[in-house]
């Protein structure tokens, strides 16, 4: 008995067609990957600046003693200090911590002291700090994560 002749293999159209069809999957694909990426270091950023603020709330309480998160938006950095923000004796313990990505800044910190307005953030020792807000955003994109820190708990809370 004889198998009649089959044709086997792709032709050339087929396998032209596929590779095109994948390569605009691919394409699609990609891009949305790098735009979440971008995101989540935005995200990410916010998360770790608002766990920072937390520790030195905690680290203040602990040690018993007033710890000040500094914000240099033009350097796009924070430090970490023992004693207040306004106080010139302050001694840096951490940083300067720079941002997870170029495209993230750190911006309009404002928060409220004794002697008024400060880019920095003082917790004390009873667990109080000094309430205000930083933001944290990314070029080109209106997404803005804004930390709060409340004065009478020291609670921080991200938004």
């Amino acid at each position: 008995m004889s198998h009649p002749p089959r044709d086997s293999g792709f032709t050339l159209i087929e396998v032209l067609v596929t590779v095109a069809v994948l390569g605009v999957m691919m394409a699609i694909s990609l891009s949305g990957f790098s735009s979440w990426a971008r995101a989540g270091e935005q995200s990410g950023t916010a998360s770790e600046l608002q766990s920072l603020l937390r520790q030195t709330q905690q680290r203040a309480v602990t040690e018993g003693r007033a710890m000040c998160v500094q914000f240099d938006v033009a350097a796009n950095v924070y430090i970490v200090y023992t004693g207040a923000c306004d106080n010139p004796a302050r001694v840096q313990v951490v940083g300067p911590i720079k941002t997870s990505a170029p495209s993230v800044r750190v911006g309009s910190p404002g928060f409220t002291g004794p002697s008024g307005t400060s880019t920095g953030v003082t917790f004390y020792a009873r667990g109080t700090a000094w309430p205000g807000t930083v933001k944290v955003t990314r070029t080109g994109e209106s997404k803005v994560y804004t930390l709060n820190v409340e004065g009478l708990t020291g609670r921080v809370s991200l938004t």
